[in-house]
């Protein structure tokens, strides 16, 4: 895999057979080159790869919500940025130690709730 576009999909079998090293660093790269000011590069890079990673096993629920975002008006790097920011919060409570729910079960949950409008809202 020689580059990372988020606003097109990329080839599910080829990003699969990647290493994730290599898609973190490609995923680096685009960031890199766009320009975009972010805090920490490798950790956005990181949340742009799981859910990459969900979308090309693929995981129904991330690619319907994908879809439905995108319905809504989000372009395809925007909607990976919300689906991304669901997941750092489960990540987040997960590494506190929050064990008392089943972060699969509340991330897929979180999801169907998530909309264009609130994530857009929550990001101002």
């Amino acid at each position: 895999m020689d580059e990372y576009d988020p606003l097109e999909a990329p080839d599910p079998e080829e990003w699969r057979e990647s290493d994730e090293g290599e898609r973190i660093l490609t995923v680096e790269d685009y960031h890199r080159r766009a320009r975009t000011k972010l805090p920490n590069r490798t950790v956005h890079a990181t949340i742009h790869v799981v859910v990459e990673n969900q979308l090309a096993e693929p995981v129904p629920e991330v690619v319907a919500v994908l879809g439905r975002l995108m319905e809504e008006g989000l372009d395809r790097h925007d909607a990976i940025h919300a689906i991304g920011s669901v997941l750092a919060k489960h990540m987040f409570s997960a590494l506190q130690g929050d064990d008392t729910y089943d972060l699969n079960e509340a991330y897929l949950r979180d999801l169907k709730d998530l909309t264009a409008e609130t994530w857009l809202a929550s990001a101002e």
